[in-house]
């Protein structure tokens, strides 16, 4: 990383760039681009062209970057270390994201209809599946939260981990939303339920959810198999609420930076305010409702494919039809006789295996081009020992989402079934993106250069043969979105963690 000579000019420099990015958000060469302007074919998002930084924003990206590490080196940790300071913190007074341009969801539901796919891009509804293989690979090795497996990894990882400064400046908005949820995730309804029509009450409940902003809602069976073995037994009923909450378009084009992180964290919150209000909602009628925090109890992508909100893309990410892996997800449980939605054959899958863009552009090349059994589940498995420490190090990374085309147009489905093409495909437009390791842009036919100390920093190992997370490894229950209270004098991240799973939820196995 990048230092400064003298270290209190270095630690001056680092609370500058924390303060101006808390309190002003994007510079003022980024603010005068608007975002959210216009309507998108699918999810209206912007698409007022494609966002492009001019070389003296190249150079502020890249400054910026530098000053994150000197950050995240000289003041993040040292501040992390106290739990005080970091309660603190995650109580500071702040504005409300849907009055923050830079970090809030358009918070529309999702209407336009989806067409048939052509029959070339058919695949299965949802995702191919060996239930068998399933329920096998559950009885040996039931699921664990990732980063109470890996806490040897995280912590090797966190000295160089610049995702703590989006983190630490959006933790105020995400963690009121997270305290509010906690606060009344276990509450009881104070009625008993009337007779129901099931299907008119879901229908109900996906009218009121749009009411709220959410995007897209559906409902699964719940499945043991898909909750990580810490949180065996705290679901409420045998239904699955999954919600959708699209993100930020004009932040998402600018992965990877710091701002896009910020706007991902806040469309969390975001989501969270809504899974509380839809809870309540069912209570209100009598039935339990339990919804779960950001972090995830559970695999939310599994729940949102086999609720028909999309398939699995190349990427590990969920792809909804609408704004691809622009978007956030959350569930809850309940007891209410909800009728389940059935997986959906978008074409997705079809269409994402002819692209493969993303297995291009990824700087590391942790995306494999095509898909195999993992668990009994057929999907590309990533290669998460070069992903994790390069999402760590760069914002987050997601390149694989930026330059993703249903991400950036929606309708790629409508123009591969007039044309055959894949929308944006070899463009700028769509596969640029600007580096922050070295300030440069890299347009389709280039990739950056990923130096071996970044892919495999000091004291980083990865052991993905472990089916159980070790003795000492940290408490589940966070106490900060996305940040983490150390304890100089232990190996590993000391009594709690929470935020960076929701980055990678596509790491833990399905």
């Amino acid at each position: 990383m990048t230092t400064h000579r003298h270290p209190m000019i270095a630690k001056v420099m680092a609370i500058a760039a924390f303060v101006l990015s808390s309190h002003v958000g994007p510079t003022a060469a980024a603010s005068a681009d608007p975002d959210n302007v216009g309507t998108n074919t699918r999810s209206g998002a912007a698409t007022n062209g494609p966002y492009r930084r001019g070389p003296i924003d190249r150079k502020l990206h890249y400054l910026g970057h530098i000053l994150i590490e000197l950050f995240v080196r000289h003041l993040a940790r040292r501040l992390l270390s106290s739990p005080v300071a970091a309660k603190v913190l995650s109580r500071l007074p702040h504005m409300p994201t849907r009055f923050v341009p830079w970090l809030a969801s358009p918070a529309t539901a999702w209407t336009q209809q989806i067409g048939e796919p052509p029959q070339e891009v058919r695949t299965v509804a949802g995702i191919q599946r060996d239930p068998a293989a399933e329920a096998d690979a559950y009885d040996k090795t039931p699921l664990h939260y990732f980063f109470r497996l890996h806490a040897d990894a995280l912590a090797a990882l966190l000295p160089v981990a610049t995702m703590i400064a989006p983190a630490v400046t959006t933790a105020p908005r995400v963690e009121s939303s997270t305290r509010q949820l906690v606060a009344r995730q276990d509450e009881k309804p104070e009625r008993s339920p009337a007779q129901t029509d099931p299907v008119m009450l879901t229908a109900e409940l996906k009218k009121y959810a749009a009411t709220l902003g959410v995007s897209a809602t559906g409902v699964t069976a719940f499945d043991p198999k898909y909750t990580f073995a810490e949180y065996a037994g705290k679901a409420v009923g045998d239904r699955v609420v999954v919600c959708v909450l699209e993100q930020n378009y004009g932040a998402t084009q600018r992965i990877p930076s710091y701002r896009s992180e910020q706007a991902a964290l806040a469309t969390y919150g975001e989501l969270e305010d809504r899974m509380v209000a839809l809870a309540q909602w069912l209570r209100d009628r009598g039935w339990r409702a339990r919804p779960e925090t950001y972090v995830g109890e559970s695999m939310f992508i599994a729940y949102a494919v086999a609720a028909g909100l999309g398939q699995l893309g190349l990427n590990g990410q969920l792809l909804t039809p609408y704004a691809g892996s622009r978007c956030r997800l959350n569930v809850l449980t309940t007891n209410a006789p909800l009728v389940c939605d059935e997986p959906v054959d978008y074409g997705i899958e079809g269409v994402c295996d002819r692209c493969q863009i993303c297995v291009r552009r990824c700087p590391v090349g942790a995306i494999p081009n095509h898909r195999s059994e993992h668990r009994g589940i057929v999907k590309a498995k990533l290669n998460t020992k070069r992903c994790l420490p390069l999402m760590m190090q760069t914002s987050g990374c997601s390149i694989c989402m930026k330059v993703c085309p249903v991400q950036r147009y929606g309708a790629v489905l409508d123009e591969y079934r007039r044309s055959g093409q894949i929308l944006g495909k070899d463009t700028d437009d769509l596969e640029g993106f600007d580096w922050p390791l070295d300030g440069r842009h890299y347009g389709p036919n280039e990739k950056p250069h990923v130096p071996a100390s970044v892919v495999r920093p000091p004291g980083f190992n990865l052991d993905l043969t472990r089916t159980g997370p070790p003795a000492d490894a940290p408490d589940t229950d966070g106490l900060i979105g996305g940040m983490f209270v150390l304890d100089p004098s232990q190996k590993h991240p000391a009594s709690r963690t929470r935020g960076i799973r929701s980055y990678i939820t596509w790491f833990t196995s399905m």
